[in-house]
């Protein structure tokens, strides 16, 4: 799986630390989510980054292709 959240805060002009902030989501969490440094990511997390997004699961997770 692949986590596009930083294209999504790029394409909206938001920074991580707005998001954090605005959120309650850590930096620290939101910075590994953007550098596909995490294996798991809890629903409550990714509801608000979609509520906070106004997008959908299928906006923030992609499946990669093997091979």
């Amino acid at each position: 799986m692949k986590i596009m959240l930083n294209q999504l805060l790029e394409n909206r002009k938001i920074s991580q630390n707005q998001m954090a902030k605005d959120t309650g989501i850590s930096v620290t969490t939101l910075r590994n989510l953007n550098h596909n440094r995490t294996t798991r990511i809890s629903l409550d997390i990714l509801e608000k980054i979609c509520r906070y997004l106004d997008c959908g699961v299928e906006d923030i997770l992609c499946a990669e292709k093997n091979g």
